[in-house]
């Protein structure tokens, strides 16, 4: 990913003071709680295609976020692998960003999600992230 620096620059500012979250699917917009970006490990050992849907590297990064919304569960299906042929992308964007950080836009792909009685968890692989 070409942009690994302004996220390595996001990740550190998110460790130390956190940002704010939006999730955008289907026209809706959910705020994201209990953000985690990081870093992750794959256990390939080289960049390799996936049964020609999407392409996956030696590691990822990756958010994990809950929202507190029962509405948005109807519309995970149609984002997910799985039920698709391929990923949909969704965009996240920053809603406290100062200075650069008010028009970076995060696109991801949504790897898993687990429906609990009053919230949804999230686990998505960063795209890409630009500023707008």
């Amino acid at each position: 990913m070409k942009e690994t620096k302004l996220l390595t620059e996001l990740i550190k500012i998110q460790n130390s003071e956190p940002l704010s979250f939006s999730l955008y699917i289907k026209g809706n917009r959910y705020q994201l709680k209990n953000i985690k970006i990081s870093e992750k490990s794959t256990p390939l050992t080289k960049k390799a295609s996936r049964g020609g849907v999407y392409i996956s590297d030696k590691f990822v990064y990756q958010i994990k976020a809950v929202i507190f919304d029962s509405d948005l569960g109807n519309s995970l299906s149609d984002f997910m692998l799985g039920p698709n042929f391929e990923f949909k992308d969704i965009k996240i964007s920053i809603d406290d960003g100062i200075g650069k950080w008010r028009s970076v836009s995060i696109i991801v792909n949504l790897v898993n999600s687990i429906q609990k009685q009053l919230k949804t968890e999230l686990t998505m692989n960063i795209i890409k992230i630009c500023q707008d």
